[in-house]
């Protein structure tokens, strides 16, 4: 997935600003130290809380931001998109002892490059800031294993993520039923049946019902 580049495997040392937000002061004085020891940076600055972030970033806009999940004041995860759509240019790399298996991909749709435990080494803590450095997204290769596997799952049978009503919902869509029918039929409310539409289309990437059917023509061609 997120290949070593001969690029990135040479020994540069890129220049820069970085923000590293995080509660606890002793991991941001370590991942100062390593930063200095590692890389060419013109400035550091430091943010122990969701407030003090958002005030930093007000006048000042880094070009790696290093940032932990759950700080004093609050949670990251309900200011990232956010942030990163307010500062584009500004690079994301998440550094939690939370989950990366439930909080990965999830940081990463959300506008994040990347996603690092605290329980990494200091070498991986280094390659995955050059990574990013350098325009590149990092995950660990035991997560990048577990996408592409679970990518290769839902290639081989897309309708295995659904629930036994969602499958039941969209078999009627596909025979032409409509929303209030279905909801009559499986004694639910209009608005149910609606959910359940929108969970199975989410699910399976489509956006209308032309889309939905093409996908079972293919799926149903591939395993024939």
């Amino acid at each position: 997935m997120f290949e070593m580049t001969k690029m990135e495997q040479e020994d540069s040392h890129a220049a820069g600003k970085f923000l590293i937000a995080d509660d606890h002061m002793i991991v941001r004085r370590g991942l100062q130290d390593l930063i200095h020891d590692q890389f060419r940076a013109s400035a550091i600055r430091e943010a122990s809380s969701i407030k003090e972030l958002h005030q930093v970033l007000q006048g000042w806009v880094p070009d790696l931001l290093i940032l932990d999940l759950q700080m004093t004041d609050g949670s990251a995860l309900d200011h990232l998109e956010r942030i990163c759509k307010n500062h584009p240019e500004m690079r994301v790399l998440v550094y939690s002892m939370r989950s990366e298996s439930v909080y990965a991909q999830r940081v990463m749709a959300l506008g994040s490059v990347g996603y690092l435990s605290k329980e990494s080494s200091e070498e991986e803590v280094i390659r995955a800031i050059r990574r990013v450095l350098q325009g590149f997204e990092y995950l660990s290769p035991r997560t990048e294993l577990k996408i592409l596997e679970k990518d290769q799952e839902q290639i081989r049978d897309p309708f295995g993520q659904l629930s036994d009503r969602e499958i039941a919902v969209m078999e009627d869509l596909l025979e032409g039923k409509g929303v209030k029918e279905i909801s009559a039929r499986l004694g639910v409310q209009p608005t149910t049946v609606a959910t359940y539409k929108a969970r199975l289309f989410d699910k399976l990437g489509v956006s209308n019902l032309l889309d939905l059917q093409n996908l079972v023509v293919l799926h149903r061609s591939s395993n024939s």
